[in-house]
């Protein structure tokens, strides 16, 4: 398999990595209208008013070997554990209690991580999208730099990992529609709408990625971060149909409509990959934006059922065995 002909590899020019459309971080220049709703929404809306269930998870998870056929599951936010090809996958692991860069302040969990890392082992690879705090987490990369043989990341995003511990052999760089080979699961890095950066004067210094992970058995693409952007229906034509496209619902807002799809534009962009089933990540977690906590969830069932898409909505913690026959709770209204 090979990237589309028309398909280009990512724009580097000045030390900053570009989008392929014009994108906006911000649609206004100032964030007074963003946190005058801030200061205006309800309260409670941050949380939901029910303990979120969470499947705890050990190292007897860990013991088996990994599944041939699909498996996966939703860690919370944007982090999971995928099976396939009886290779195990770590997705963006954010184990930490904070999404931030230091530990007295930044968006909290809502729910308890069900996972800790000492019991994390037998992981044949991290995948990694981009280097934000709600997808690359030092103290769990950390934690795991002696446990995993492989890192996938995006161009320069290397030496975040190797500063942190992590062999510099252990870590494979890819750029935009590169791929590599890994067990029986061809692994591509391909585009998405984002932007990077962990400090002030970092911003697009390192790149963003989605990714497709192909397998004998079962197609997965994970969109990473990503706002609306017409390359999903280069990647659905390269290397769909997807058995599952795992894509981000939460923290959407008008004005930071570029880099961050919601609901509905989920829905879209699941059709232009060509998925069969969805599963919604990047919500329930850390409150990182201004809808309410069950609002992304609530809006991706209406979308999905008025567009026919079947969606999982696994309770965080808990394995999905059968992608095709799989039946959510639904758990995010308490019940």
């Amino acid at each position: 398999m090979r990237r589309p002909q028309q398909a280009a590899a990512s724009r580097y020019e000045n030390g900053k990595f570009l989008n392929t459309s014009v994108t906006k971080v911000l649609q206004k220049e100032n964030m007074l209208d963003t946190l005058q709703r801030y200061a205006k929404r309800s309260k409670g809306a941050a949380k939901p008013p029910f303990k979120v269930p969470v499947h705890y998870l050990s190292a007897a998870d860990f013991e088996q070997e990994p599944s041939e056929q699909l498996r996966v599951n939703w860690l919370g936010h944007a982090s999971l554990i995928l099976e396939l090809g009886k290779r195990r996958y770590l997705i963006d692991p954010v184990l930490s209690e904070k999404a931030s860069p230091v530990s007295f302040a930044g968006p909290k969990r809502i729910h308890p991580a069900p996972l800790e890392a000492r019991d994390i082992h037998n992981v044949d690879a991290v995948i990694i999208s981009h280097d934000h705090y709600d997808h690359l987490d030092y103290h769990t990369i950390h934690a795991l730099c002696d446990k995993v043989p492989l890192f996938y990341v995006p161009l320069k995003v290397k030496k975040l990992l190797v500063d942190w511990g992590v062999p510099p052999l252990n870590v494979v760089e890819l750029d935009w529609w590169q791929q590599v080979q890994d067990g029986d699961n061809l692994l591509i890095a391909t585009p998405a709408r984002h932007f990077s950066g962990r400090g002030l004067f970092d911003r697009n210094s390192t790149l963003w990625v989605s990714w497709c992970i192909v397998g004998k058995n079962a197609r997965v693409f994970y969109s990473g971060d990503s706002g609306p952007m017409r390359e999903f229906t280069a990647i659905g034509a390269a290397y769909g149909p997807f058995d599952l496209a795992i894509m981000p619902i939460g923290a959407y807002d008008v004005n930071w409509a570029d880099i961050h799809t919601n609901s509905e534009e989920a829905v879209q962009a699941h059709h232009q990959v060509q998925g069969k089933r969805l599963l919604p990540v990047h919500w329930a977690t850390f409150d990182l934006a201004i809808h309410r906590w069950g609002e992304p969830i609530e809006r991706l069932h209406q979308a999905a059922a008025l567009q026919g898409v079947p969606i999982l909505v696994p309770e965080v913690g808990q394995w999905v065995n059968d992608t095709k026959n799989f039946i959510s709770r639904v758990w995010w209204k308490g019940r």
